[in-house]
């Protein structure tokens, strides 16, 4: 079972793995890629990975604090990201730092983060008196370490209450029920045991978050965000269907039974060396993909014109999907890592997508 804040410190990790890979490329890009190290030497970057990793890993086993999870996360995140940005290096027989499959090996480690993590917080809606007293139990370890917040401390009651109360199944295991006198027990005892709730002061930045939830709210209003996917489905989706050009050029080529200049064609839509057929492979099967994902978007625009709302969001939810987990993959190959500004672009909209559902089409 995941535990309570496990999204949270999953939050973190990504967005410091991501942010160490892309800021090390950008850093080394602008500074000539220094060597640490002398002529003798070269200490890679991989090792300071290895060594924050290392760190991270004895922070939970030496310290008893629940709030060293949060350094834990901020540690193994940078920590990934350092060593993952060295993999064209530990894959290739002469450590080419920039072989083309580093980039979506980096973003495919980003991926299966993110289902791991899923998969294991969707565990945490399980639903028997042992999930619920394990995240009951949970909460009380977190409240010898801080104070507990009011939605903590009304978790926690939700979570015994929850575990105690009978099932309706007459066949239950004795385990469960012994759970459910435990769960019962514990009901009785946390009201008057103390535990405290932590007191509302967020620093600047919660605050400044809170802030801007609040402008969004107010200023964010159905007709503004809905202009704003429109214009976002449309033009991401014509963009990609624009690679019609990939495929007609490369079918031009094929059709006078010649490939000599096959190679050719295929660098003019891509920003690494394309050497072989396995290249004008990746480079094709991106262009298919491509149309096929921004076909889904601009129908999703067109459903959204013409008012079918909910057929529109779950369509460019998964045209935008497609883009993310697979389409993706071969276009960091393509283009390496400067494809990062359009995983970024897709994930606005996808939020964009996701909060016009939750606003303004599941509440009608």
């Amino acid at each position: 079972m995941a535990r309570s804040d496990a999204v949270a410190h999953l939050r973190l990790t990504l967005v410091t793995f991501a942010v160490s890979v892309l800021g090390i490329r950008i850093y080394l890009a602008a500074t000539g890629y220094p060597q640490i190290g002398g002529q003798t030497l070269h200490i890679a970057h991989a090792l300071w990975g290895g060594l924050l990793l290392f760190v991270a890993s004895l922070l939970p086993l030496l310290i008893a604090d629940r709030r060293v999870l949060t350094t834990v996360a901020l540690l193994s995140g940078v920590g990934a990201g350092l060593f993952v940005d060295e993999v064209g290096k530990f894959i290739t027989a002469d450590n080419d730092y920039f072989f083309p499959a580093a980039a979506p090996i980096a973003y495919a480690v980003f991926l299966l983060t993110v289902l791991v993590g899923l998969r294991f917080v969707g565990r945490s809606r399980e639903c028997s008196p042992r999930a619920d007293l394990r995240a009951a139990l949970d909460l009380i370890a977190a409240a010898l370490d801080s104070d507990l917040t009011p939605v903590q401390r009304a978790e926690l009651d939700r979570r015994l209450r929850a575990a105690a109360t009978p099932g309706a199944d007459p066949s239950d295991a004795p385990s469960e029920e012994e759970l459910r006198h435990l769960a019962a027990g514990l009901l009785e005892v946390v009201p008057s045991s103390g535990l405290q709730l932590a007191p509302v002061r967020p620093g600047r930045l919660r605050r400044l978050v809170s802030r801007l939830d609040r402008w969004v709210d107010r200023r964010l209003t159905e007709r503004l965000l809905r202009t704003g996917l429109l214009v976002g489905l449309t033009v991401l989706g014509l963009v990609a269907v624009s690679d019609l050009a990939v495929i007609t050029a490369i079918a031009v080529d094929l059709s006078d039974g010649s490939t000599s200049e096959l190679t050719d064609v295929a660098n003019g839509f891509a920003r690494i060396e394309i050497e072989d057929a396995r290249g004008v492979g990746f480079l094709f099967a991106r262009a298919v993909l491509d149309v096929l994902a921004g076909s889904m978007l601009v129908v999703a625009a067109v459903l959204l014109v013409r008012g079918r709302r909910r057929s529109a969001m779950e369509l460019a939810r998964h045209g935008l999907l497609l883009f993310l987990t697979v389409v993706n993959l071969l276009l960091f190959y393509l283009e390496q890592f400067a494809a990062a500004a359009a995983a970024l672009v897709q994930l606005a909209l996808l939020y964009g997508v996701r909060r016009y559902q939750d606003h303004f089409v599941e509440r009608s």
